[in-house]
């Protein structure tokens, strides 16, 4: 056998059935050989960044399926693989699973400035879990094997194998085998805590009984464990409420009592108030980012810290704890439900304090999200996701872009299953909505997938409409247009004295360009009209995009702004003397 064949035999044995990317040079060998079998599905992006997010995706929502699923893309030497870098790092801070396979120049040229040969391994190297280049045929095969096991045993993350061009042809040696069954890589520098000690766990049981106020953090890790309805027993047993990052959202159902939805940023009014009263913080797989935290030497001053991490190097690194738990999330949450000595008590000061900071902004939110316009007389994103929300019923795969429109989905959907939405967290990349719901859909066919992008990450990957075309993907596409960068505008209109420097866009016809790709086309310009066009796109057999002109103007509050603390919290946009509600009965008839 020759290399490509055990790389292709690797892959098959691991369940890889989707392959993502885009051929060239140095992939070649490997491309012609997957030609001759029936055992993958290539999926061709036209960008090779787009082939990152649909291995996101699929890698993301088969999680929470009987059959999960490595996502995997391959890309030739050179601009190919350096294409894949912005992916790759979004996967790397987001945790998320991929193997990326690229081709590399010939072993006899490497080092040479050959044509399309860049340092694959040494640019990778930052932002994957590992990278590999294998220098000889027999090493490919253990090679995969140790790659996918690296990808996805305790917190997840991109694994690179950087292929030399005749080493996928090289053959095997006669004398070589590799048992594939029962194989587990001896990796001793490779640390992976799946269970809790007993005394870090006892200790967070104390705190927890002896709390006034306390208060649960659901991060990607619940997720990413499948924990999301142990997490709700376990709330409901010790009847603590829970404030989620933004990659913990849809871990539980969003309008559960408990839920006090999104904190940090641009989290909800009552979430960033209890963080700040809260006398404990019980924080299940999440790593503090600046996002959640804000100011850290303001942050939880007060408060006990319960840190529940699977990567020990999170652990103290950004908010000091009081009891770390460096252990899987799910097997913490089953030991800590089967304790008898956690108890219940009913909270009411604590929750009658929550509610008070619920309080603030909901009546404004309300008759904004009711007029549905903002001061330009276009559509409201709130308005429109509040519409999708209650069109769903809540139940659909949310796949937003990054912007404004990103925090409008996580705030103002009522996420009902588990697993529903997918964006991207750290490294915030737009133009991930558009493939990255490919991926998702690929590994839930049978559920509904909504891609909402607003106007400028939207042209960042919007080629990937010829993958929709050609591979006939049922997504439904939600162009939110402002013709703005709108999260860019939104800092130029509270902190740049409104000086909107290159985020003004100018559009090009998106019905054009739907028809280009065969695709059904709306456009919404009024209220009237949202719900109507929604439940068009819901009844479409196959891919549909919906355009929606909306208000540049609209913010997303509260914010919380960039180095500031919880007490920095904006509620109201400044220049704006009445509410949304006062404006609302002026304009209304005596």
């Amino acid at each position: 056998m020759t290399g490509k064949e055990k790389l292709l035999s690797a892959l098959k044995t691991k369940g890889i059935k989707y392959i993502f990317g885009y051929t060239g040079g140095t992939i070649m060998p490997v491309f012609d050989e997957m030609d001759k079998m029936e055992d993958f599905e290539f999926i061709m992006s036209r960008h090779e960044q787009g082939a990152t997010f649909m291995a996101q995706g699929l890698s993301r929502a088969s999680l929470s399926t009987n059959n999960p699923q490595l996502g995997t893309c391959m890309a030739t030497s050179g601009p190919g693989a350096m294409n894949l870098t912005t992916g790759v790092a979004d996967a790397h801070m987001d945790s998320v699973p991929m193997l990326i396979i690229t081709g590399q120049v010939a072993t006899g040229v490497i080092a040479t400035d050959a044509f399309q040969e860049s340092d694959v391994v040494g640019v990778m190297m930052p932002i994957c879990k590992q990278t590999y280049m294998p220098l000889n045929a027999d090493d490919i095969e253990p090679t995969i094997h140790e790659a996918h096991y690296v990808a996805t045993t305790g917190r997840g993350g991109p694994v690179l194998v950087d292929i030399p061009k005749d080493v996928q042809n090289d053959s095997v040696s006669p004398k070589y085998r590799f048992n594939v069954k029962g194989y587990r890589p001896v990796l001793p520098g490779y640390l992976y805590h799946p269970a809790p000690d007993r005394e870090p766990l006892d200790r967070a049981i104390k705190l927890i009984n002896k709390s006034v106020r306390p208060l649960i953090f659901c991060g990607h890790g619940v997720i990413n464990s499948n924990a999301g309805a142990l997490l709700q027993q376990f709330a409901e047993k010790v009847n603590i409420p829970i404030a989620f990052t933004m990659h913990g959202i849809s871990a539980l159902p969003t309008d559960h009592p408990l839920s006090l939805g999104m904190m940090g940023m641009h989290g909800t009014v009552e979430a960033n108030k209890a963080v700040m009263e809260a006398d404990l913080l019980i924080a299940f797989g999440m790593r503090f980012d600046d996002r959640v935290t804000g100011k850290l030497n303001e942050y939880a001053a007060n408060a006990d810290v319960i840190h529940v991490e699977i990567d020990p190097s999170e652990i103290d690194k950004n908010v000091a704890t009081s009891v770390a738990v460096n252990a899987d999330v799910v097997n913490t949450l089953r030991l800590l439900l089967d304790d008898p000595l956690l108890t219940y008590k009913p909270r009411r000061r604590w929750f009658k304090q929550i509610d008070e900071h619920r309080k603030v902004m909901k009546d404004e939110l309300q008759a904004e999200i009711e007029e549905g316009v903002g001061d330009t007389g276009k559509l409201l994103m709130k308005t429109i996701v509040d519409k999708l929300s209650k069109v769903t019923k809540g139940k659909d795969l949310i796949v937003p872009d990054v912007g404004q429109h990103q925090m409008m989905a996580a705030r103002f959907y009522n996420y009902q299953t588990e697993n529903s939405w997918f964006g991207s967290g750290g490294a915030g990349t737009m133009g991930c909505s558009l493939p990255m719901a490919i991926g998702v859909k690929l590994a839930r066919p049978k559920e509904r997938v909504w891609s909402i992008s607003g106007d400028g990450g939207f042209q960042m990957n919007m080629q990937e409409l010829g993958t929709i075309m050609e591979h006939e993907i049922d997504v439904k596409i939600l162009l939110f247009n402002n013709g703005y960068l709108g999260m860019v505008r939104q800092w130029q209109t509270l902190f740049f004295d409104g000086r909107y420097s290159g985020t003004p866009m100018q559009n090009p016809d998106y019905d054009h360009i739907a028809q280009a790709y065969g695709i059904p086309y709306i456009k919404v310009e009024k209220v009237k009209d949202i719900e109507p066009a929604l439940k068009k796109a819901v009844a479409q057999k196959g891919a549909i995009m919906v355009e929606f002109d909306c208000d540049p103007s609209e913010v997303i509050l509260p914010m919380i702004p960039s180095g500031g603390g919880f007490d920095d919290m904006i509620v109201t946009r400044p220049g704006k003397e009445k509410s949304a509600l006062k404006k609302k009965k002026k304009g209304s008839k005596s």
